[in-house]
């Protein structure tokens, strides 16, 4: 393992490019029409060929068991054995939820900010743990989150699940990163952790404004 600070040049520059864009799209939710609906749907995109590790070292035998007690954010954080299977798993699963649950907002609502540019932001964050997947040669993981989607009643609700989600997601990284980890792991939780900061502050501004 290599000393994780400061990150590799390469991938603090896609960090870096995450962050920049996470903010330029949490800046174009403050501006909407009057019904707070996105007219022009072209946002900026984070490019999904940046160079994570291909050649990773192979992950020990131990570090390839899943022995997941749950699903997601929920499921990482009450697992009290995880590997580095079930992290990135848990990650997986916690990202193909945020997209769909605020998906699930907007065909409910209809497209508006900020969902629709934080449901692009996590199909990046899910491009980026595709490609440790493809390093370490494992079968990335199927779509099961519509079996854990709840729609909530009202916009108001709409954001205080964005606002728990987020925060749960956070939290997960963070127990991630307390674990010994490879380096290209390591980096690609500690920049999702980032962007999930961002839209945690874009979902509260929400449910300040519409309390």
């Amino acid at each position: 393992m290599k000393n994780r600070y400061p990150l590799s040049v390469s991938f603090f520059v896609v960090a870096i490019s995450l962050l920049v864009t996470t903010a330029f799209l949490l800046t174009a939710c403050n501006s909407s029409d009057q019904n707070g609906m996105i007219t022009d749907l072209g946002v900026a995109r984070i490019p999904i060929d940046f160079n994570v590790d291909f050649e990773p070292e192979p992950l020990k035998e131990p570090e390839k068991v899943l022995s997941q007690d749950g699903y997601g954010a929920k499921g990482a954080l009450s697992d009290e054995d995880l590997t580095i299977h079930d992290m990135l798993t848990y990650a997986v699963q916690d990202e193909y939820l945020a997209h769909a649950e605020y998906i699930a907002i907007m065909e409910k609502f209809g497209q508006m900010k900020p969902y629709i540019n934080i449901a692009k932001s996590e199909e990046t964050h899910l491009s980026f743990l595709e490609e440790v997947y493809l390093s370490f040669d494992m079968e990335f993981p199927e779509d099961t989150s519509a079996q854990h989607v709840v729609i909530p009643e009202n916009l108001l609700e709409a954001a205080k699940v964005g606002v728990q989600a987020e925060i749960e997601n956070i939290a997960m990284y963070e127990l991630f990163m307390t674990h010994e980890l490879p380096d290209n792991v390591y980096e690609v939780f500690y920049v999702l952790k980032s962007g999930s900061e961002n839209h945690l502050k874009a979902f509260q501004k929400q449910v300040e404004r519409l309390s």
